[in-house]
């Protein structure tokens, strides 16, 4: 059976249901896509990434520049729906503040008030849209909830470089990036 014939059946079995797999299985993959796209844009504007794996508790993303730790980043790829607990908040907060260097909180889309992220000198990025597989985002489709969901494709990935460029220079980390 083909991939896209299994991909139907997939999502004609999970039809009723809120994701397109298991949920655990369907927030990892979203959680990574982002977080390795992250990866490659800081990459290719010539920066040194590392990832923390989801299930240890600190920061997403470690960029360094020379060897030396310039930015750190906890990354959301969430959709409108999902809502940022005070927990979550608290680690994301205190994941951050470990380190002396720009701190970041990079999301998809406004999840709650995030003025408490600036109030502790966290920067805020704002995609403005959830990235997801394209099986994913076909998934939903169906189901008509695509608002502020973009399938994963060469063009997001140039408008999260434009943005994380953008948001390096307003910041002075980075002046001279192409």
């Amino acid at each position: 059976m083909s991939s896209e014939n299994s991909l139907r059946e997939d999502s004609a079995f999970n039809e009723h249901y809120h994701f397109p797999c298991k949920r655990k299985k369907y927030t990892k993959t979203v959680g990574e896509l982002l977080i390795n796209i992250l990866r490659e844009v800081f990459s290719e504007i010539g920066f040194e990434v590392s990832i923390n794996p989801p299930e240890e508790n600190s920061v997403d993303l470690k960029v360094f520049r020379e060897n030396q730790l310039v930015l750190v980043a906890e990354v959301l790829n969430w959709s409108i729906g999902s809502r940022l607990t005070k927990n979550r908040e608290r680690q994301i907060t205190d994941n951050l503040n470990q380190f002396n260097c720009a701190r970041v909180l990079i999301h998809t889309v406004p999840l709650s008030p995030l003025n408490k992220f600036s109030e502790n000198g966290i920067s805020l990025i704002a995609i403005g849209y959830q990235i997801l597989p394209r099986h994913y985002y076909t998934f939903f489709k169906h189901k008509e909830q695509v608002e502020r969901r973009n399938p994963y494709s060469k063009q997001v990935v140039m408008d999260i470089k434009r943005l994380i460029i953008n948001s390096l220079r307003n910041t002075g980390i980075a002046c001279n990036i192409h």
